[in-house]
């Protein structure tokens, strides 16, 4: 039986809507037992960071690829920014972001000075290395108030970054960190995530 010409096009137009929505959810949550709605501390590329702040659960919003025929846009949990504006260093700034805001901040940020020139190759050397963040060579941030500077303490597990390596290595960046800031106290923070760069699809922009 031959469809009629109105048919045909409802059935193309929902076929376009539904590549139109398509959409991929690539962040795992899977709660700590010991640390309610806090994920667990996992180096698994789960793309996801949790924590306490001044006592509330604090997560990440799932990561989130959007595509369409053309094109693909990433809705991340992560971001990692390099300024390299001064003249004698870089800064590095890592935000992690939430959609829900009560009563919670909407981000958490670390803001590290690092060398001039930094590049994925300094950044795998984060690997393994705990970090006091002191105010001086770094400090914790909440909603990019400049104006309260937290101090703390950060572990990298696991920070690779090798964009086009050919031996298959999954850049990734995952940890545990603690910070306080004036108003802020930021508990049993825990990352994990892999690291796409730049472009549309992309976490890391330097």
């Amino acid at each position: 039986m031959k469809m009629t010409l109105p048919l045909q096009w409802i059935v193309v137009a929902f076929i376009l809507m539904a590549l139109i929505s398509c959409e991929r959810n690539d962040t795992v949550f899977y709660e700590d037992d010991d640390a309610e709605n806090l994920s667990v501390f996992s180096d698994m590329g789960n793309n996801v960071m949790s924590c306490y702040i001044n006592g509330h659960p604090f997560r990440t919003r799932d990561r989130v690829l959007h595509a369409g025929f053309s094109s693909a846009h990433l809705r991340p949990e992560i971001e990692l920014f390099k300024d390299d504006a001064a003249a004698d260093s870089d800064t590095l700034t890592i935000t992690w972001t939430t959609d829900t805001n009560a009563p919670n901040p909407h981000s958490v940020s670390l803001v590290l000075a690092v060398k001039k020139g930094f590049s994925y190759s300094d950044l795998n050397a984060f690997n393994n290395m705990r970090l006091a963040v002191d105010g001086v060579n770094g400090y914790f941030m909440i909603d990019y108030n400049r104006s309260e500077k937290g101090t703390g303490s950060i572990y990298f597990l696991r920070a690779i970054l090798m964009p086009g390596n050919a031996a298959g290595i999954n850049n990734q960046l995952s940890g545990v960190f603690e910070a306080t800031l004036p108003s802020f106290k930021i508990t049993r923070g825990r990352f994990d995530h892999t690291l796409p760069v730049g472009g549309g699809e992309g976490v890391v922009f330097f």
